[in-house]
């Protein structure tokens, strides 16, 4: 099969024609000519106005709670989601039923997502369960493809994360922490602050976050081992990850779509669909997250993406499940909501995301393997009725602008043209 890319935009620092628009001919999942002009008559040609290319996106905190609950889309509907959002590689975490915790469950998804677009990376659970009370295999899932492991919103007490940050040194895996417990109030709903005054519903404190990533951070020194932290939504957890970089922790960290997009403030009318945890926080949080991204305190960022049915959200406030679908609207949220520059987000997806998660790179250059995703900045358009999860999703009934038109990986093409190319 081939593709021609006609007239892009090539937006990859780490492409020889960055900056630059051209034509580029794919054949058989390579790069074989990149040109001013190229002509091909046998191949799949994408045209349109103002189009961009870049590697392909990356996202790695995804739940696809399957198995367990395929009413949610299951597996494929999730990468199909991923695609047309303009992702070519997702970590998807192990809160599924059951968990994710041995090397058949790893097995599984991978199989799964065989022969996809979208290239899975499964990500195992530290504990039995997501329980916190024992280790699961995490050495049998290594094996068996997992390379990263997390028990998702479960906190874990020091001691499974000594022990797991130990054990998991041995082979090199990578333990995810989500910064958070139930030690200051139990059952939070909202950040403590204008959302809990205004509601009338339970706070979660930012010290929190704050105290647990002080407690892993001394964990993971004791242990020399390097960890991951998952979620940062508090400015007062900024400082923290600053100083143990400068002290050459081997330490990463990432932050939510969700909470650089968005404060508190988008829950005062009980807004389920903007009921996610860790739980929007102040404006003054949001921009610090925001800076740290630009520093680089903050390595990361991910779309927390959790499909979910109507009647998961469609509830009381405190009923509804945390979380909402991000995949196919990362995109145009961020370039509206998070204040970044359009070349900064997709340095954010496309290198920096591919950095933090070891995911190799393919710069956009003659004979690389085509890892691509074709996007414009300037397309307007609406999620369509026919969306499963159109309900849950927080941009439901917003004009959107901005949008990935084409994905292209493992020699397959994914596209989403607009109807009037």
């Amino acid at each position: 099969m081939k593709i021609l890319i006609k007239s892009a935009r090539i937006t990859d620092p780490q492409s020889p024609h960055n900056n630059t628009s051209k034509d580029i001919l794919i054949s058989n999942g390579i790069i074989e000519n990149i040109a001013t002009s190229i002509t091909d008559p046998g191949a799949i040609i994408i045209n349109i106005q103002e189009l961009h290319v870049s590697q392909g996106w990356v996202d790695f905190k995804t739940t696809f709670y399957d198995p367990g609950h395929e009413e949610r889309g299951g597996i494929l509907q999730g990468l199909d989601d991923l695609a047309l959002g303009g992702f070519t590689h997702v970590g998807v975490l192990p809160t599924n039923s059951p968990t994710t915790d041995d090397k058949t469950g790893i097995e599984y998804k991978i199989r799964m997502a065989d022969g996809h677009c979208v290239k899975l990376h499964p990500i195992g659970a530290v504990t039995k369960k997501q329980e916190g009370k024992e280790l699961a295999a995490l050495y049998e899932m290594f094996l068996a493809g997992a390379r990263w492991f997390s028990d998702d919103e479960h906190p874990l007490n020091e001691g499974i994360l000594y022990r797991a940050l130990l054990y998991a040194r041995d082979f090199k895996g990578r333990i995810i922490v989500s910064p958070r417990t139930n030690n200051f109030v139990k059952d939070a709903q909202v950040n403590e602050g204008i959302g809990s005054t205004r509601t009338g519903l339970k706070g979660a404190a930012a010290i929190d976050e704050h105290v647990a990533i002080m407690k892993a951070l001394e964990i993971a020194k004791y242990t020399e081992s390097a960890i991951h932290f998952n979620g940062i939504s508090s400015a007062n957890s900024i400082s923290l990850l600053s100083k143990a970089k400068a002290e050459g922790m081997n330490i990463t960290a990432d932050v939510h779509l969700m909470n650089i997009c968005f404060n508190e403030e988008a829950i005062l009318d009980f807004d389920t669909r903007f009921k996610v945890r860790p739980v929007l926080r102040s404006e003054t949080d949001r921009v610090a997250l925001v800076q740290a991204l630009e520093k680089g305190i903050i390595d990361s960022l991910v779309l927390d993406h959790r499909p979910f049915v109507a009647d998961d959200k469609q509830v009381t406030f405190d009923e509804a499940e945390f979380g909402a679908p991000q995949a196919t609207t990362a995109y145009s949220a961020l370039l509206k909501h998070s204040g970044l520059t359009n070349d900064r987000i997709i340095e954010l997806l496309s290198i920096k995301n591919r950095e933090t998660f070891g995911i190799p790179s393919n710069p956009i250059q003659i004979g690389s393997s085509a890892d691509l995703t074709c996007y414009t900045p300037a397309l307007t358009w609406s999620l369509p009725d026919s969306m499963n999860d159109k309900a849950c999703n927080p941009f439901a009934n917003a004009s959107l602008k901005g949008r990935a038109v084409a994905v292209i990986n493992n020699g397959i093409a994914m596209l989403n043209l607009p109807e009037n190319v």
